[in-house]
């Protein structure tokens, strides 16, 4: 999918309490060891660091298809969380969602970004 197919498919935005439902659902179909409900709520209303984000649909569904969690800590991005939906993947929506938090910390200042994958997540080494 190109980027505009991506921008026309999917509307990034801060991540709020109304997405936790379905962020949570993404975690658990994403990962063995799944972030708590708590820690998203965490990031969102207590972590000052913390600039989480999602991609809902375009259509009339809106559903949250995807979310990237970072934080900005002195002058670097530290990626803390990105998945997708598996009626989303393979489509390059995690790839612009790090690019899209990459390129805002780029403008305020930041100068690194860290992303840290499992040794067993060959998936995403290739990708990222």
């Amino acid at each position: 999918m190109s980027a505009i197919d991506l921008l026309s498919c999917y509307a990034l935005m801060p991540m709020n309490s109304g997405h936790l439902h379905e962020v949570e659902l993404i975690e658990r179909l994403s990962y063995s060891n799944p972030w708590p409900r708590d820690s998203f709520t965490h990031e969102i209303e207590e972590n000052g660091f913390s600039h989480p984000r999602v991609a809902v649909t375009t259509d009339d569904a809106r559903e949250v298809a995807g979310y990237c969690a970072s934080w900005i800590v002195f002058e670097t991005l530290q990626i803390q969380n990105v998945a997708v939906h598996p009626r989303h993947r393979r489509r390059g929506l995690a790839r612009h969602l790090l690019l899209r938090a990459i390129e805002d910390c780029r403008l305020g200042g930041v100068m690194a970004a860290q992303l840290e994958v499992r040794a067993s997540n060959l998936s995403a080494q290739k990708r990222y």
